[in-house]
């Protein structure tokens, strides 16, 4: 998620906030306090779900239905006056700052730091089925590496998320329990915003929760030498929004036939054990020294046998011996996994099509939509067209739909990962279904 976004989604979010100062500054404006002459609120600091801060002090008595119409009284251009109190007399809410080490563990870094822990090395000397396996256990750190990466930052965007929907919901059931409290609501309303207040700070620590599971998932692959706090300091604030190499094809649409066979080739030769499997194959099959034609026949004849209810081999009657029988077991098991492979390829290649134009289409509607929705709403709201519970709503809608577009980014990020695994010779892992059903901690044991 691109940081301009989210940067207008927190200001969005801390103006529906300081929405619930609306009426304590007509209060106090009435009470003695100096007030210039107009306001509309933007700016106090949530607290956790409590109710304390709105109860009145001892020795006061709680102000009435007529106390509050009085004092909003007092304001000859109403809605105005309060907002220029508000803003000259309101505390901003401080913007968090991003701790110096942010962003140093790039993808690159965690994977290089989780290859030096796993200490893979090709040596002299290695054989070709010894230099694959190396390769492919470095390839399988790779994608567990960067599973847990995007696992890891997008949980700590998440976390930022829920609490800024908490701010919104803290806002909603404190200006809800002070409508209750000068008889504009009943109590029966004003229960639904508290409930909606315990069902947002319940999501905030679910989120939390999950955020801590990632980094600690991370820290345990590659935290060596630094604590899980260190770690987390050093994440980026959001995914880059350029994904690491990618192949020689067009992600956004469907790859051709040359295209695509290109890659499910380079799938075939880093595989472990297709090539060795296929060479075996040849090998039988060229010490029988069959012609084209004769071959073609003799599997033509085992074929026909095959398909048969009770196939019964019996070499007195038929042409082919057992040789001819295990040369053609072998060339079905190489071409069964050979099908394996590409079939992985093309899984592959179409999840990361798909996940990157949902991605795509997403940030591109959150940003229009964002923009249309903010100037149309605050447009309304100044105007008095739409009350404080339109904002309040449009606030969360917002929210939630830049998280719709992070969790994509996400998902895009997974696929790509999959994708680079199965050319490197890994099995399809489908990374993002699994991960919706699992912890981020959870990993899967590659191999076909």
């Amino acid at each position: 998620m691109k940081p301009l976004l989210s940067r207008a989604v927190r200001l969005g979010a801390m103006g529906a906030v300081l929405l619930a100062s609306a009426w304590p500054a007509a209060w106090s404006q009435t009470r003695g306090a100096s007030a210039p002459h107009s306001a509309h609120v933007h700016g106090t600091q949530p607290g956790t779900p409590s109710t304390a801060a709105l109860s009145a002090k001892p020795g006061q008595s709680s102000p009435t239905w007529q106390d509050a119409n009085r004092a909003v009284g007092q304001f000859p251009r109403g809605h105005l006056d309060l907002l220029l109190w508000e803003q000259k007399n309101l505390p901003q809410m401080p913007d968090a700052s991003a701790h110096p080490d942010a962003g140093q563990l790039t993808l690159a870094r965690a994977a290089r730091l989780a290859l030096q822990d796993e200490a893979l090395w090709l040596k002299p000397g290695m054989g070709a089925v010894e230099v694959a396996k190396v390769r492919q256990k470095m390839a399988a750190v790779r994608l567990d590496v960067q599973r847990l990466w995007v696992n890891a930052v997008v949980a700590r965007q998440s976390v930022v998320h829920s609490r800024d929907v908490l701010s919104v919901a803290q806002t909603a059931a404190e200006l809800g329990q002070r409508m209750a409290q000068v008889g504009n609501w009943s109590r029966a309303r004003q229960i639904e915003e508290e409930l909606a207040l315990w069902d947002a700070s319940a999501r905030a620590d679910k989120a939390q929760l999950q955020a801590d599971r990632a980094l600690y998932a991370l820290w345990q692959r590659i935290g060596a030498g630094m604590t899980a706090q260190a770690l987390a300091h050093q994440l980026p604030a959001h995914l880059p929004s350029e994904l690491p190499a990618l192949p020689p094809v067009d992600v956004q649409t469907e790859p051709s036939s040359e295209a695509l066979t290109a890659l499910q080739a380079q799938a075939l030769q880093a595989h472990l054990r297709w090539p060795l499997e296929d060479l075996h194959a040849r090998r039988l099959a060229a010490g029988l020294g069959l012609g084209a034609q004769d071959w073609q026949a003799a599997q033509n004849d085992l074929q026909a046998l095959a398909g048969q209810d009770l196939p019964m081999w019996d070499p007195r009657t038929m042409r082919w011996g057992h040789a001819f029988e295990n040369a053609w077991q072998a060339r079905l098991q190489a071409d069964r996994l050979a099908r394996q492979v590409r079939a992985d390829v093309q899984m592959a290649l179409n999840a990361l099509r798909v996940a990157s134009q949902t991605a795509q289409q997403t940030q591109a509607q959150v940003l229009r939509l964002h923009t249309e929705l903010s100037q149309e709403t605050l447009l309304r709201y100044n105007g008095m067209l739409k009350s404080t519970w339109d904002l309040l709503a449009s606030v969360r809608t917002r929210i939630d739909s830049v998280d719709a577009a992070l969790q994509a980014q996400r998902q895009r990020w997974l696929a790509h990962a999959d994708l680079m695994a199965v050319l490197a010779g890994l099995p399809y892992a489908d990374s993002a279904s699994a991960s919706e059903s699992s912890s981020p901690s959870n990993t899967r044991t590659p191999g076909h």
